[in-house]
């Protein structure tokens, strides 16, 4: 029997035509899952470094739209959906030169992103650890910054009570001296008055 006679008779019997249909329809179900989960991960992923370097073409007023998108979007069931959102919250939180620049949010939400449960592709987790070192350098810095200021109130204020002090002191000398001035003149009228009389 050829190939061809073989296969049209496999055909014709119905069993065999059940088993296909099954094959068939598995193959398409299958298909149909394995498309919707990389259209959906296309659809989730983000690339960081892309984002940031748009954001960095924003005016202030377009970012705080774009800060008040992700944040509204935040609400979402999607636990990816919102972790990308926290993403963007993150690179809108640590541009350094705008009105929304806030490092210590930016630490604490990258913090919750770079959880092990998270997942992030390796271009977004090298450049959200790249982004971590920058944000522990700044808030060292910071940190750093908000000591020395601490610090130079705390000695301009003391400076400051120094020299209340001692303009105090000045002023009671001053009260002082002219007491003896006019001590003096007092003196020098008394002295007067005795020459005069001898």
């Amino acid at each position: 029997m050829k190939y061809p006679d073989f296969c049209a008779s496999l055909l014709r019997r119905k069993r065999f035509k059940a088993k296909l249909k099954v094959v068939i329809v598995t193959m398409f179900v299958s298909g149909c899952q394995t498309t919707s989960t990389v259209s959906e991960s296309v659809n989730n992923s983000l690339n960081y470094s892309q984002y940031y370097v748009w954001l960095k073409t924003l005016n202030n007023k377009q970012l705080i739209s774009e800060e008040q998108t992700q944040t509204s979007s935040n609400t979402s069931s999607n636990s990816k959906s919102v972790m990308v959102n926290k993403g963007k919250l993150v690179l809108i939180y640590s541009l350094p030169n705008s009105t929304l620049h806030q490092p210590y949010k930016a630490k604490r939400l990258l913090n919750n992103l770079l959880l092990p449960e998270h997942f992030l592709n390796n271009e977004n987790l090298a450049f959200t650890t790249l982004l971590r070192d920058q944000l522990n350098t700044q808030l060292h810095l910071l940190q750093k910054q908000e000591k020395l200021t601490k610090s130079f109130n705390e000695n301009t204020k003391n400076a400051n009570e120094t020299i209340n002090q001692l303009t105090q002191q000045l002023n009671q000398k001053n009260i002082d001296l002219n007491r003896v001035n006019k001590q003096l003149k007092l003196l020098k009228k008394i002295d007067q008055r005795i020459e005069q009389r001898s």
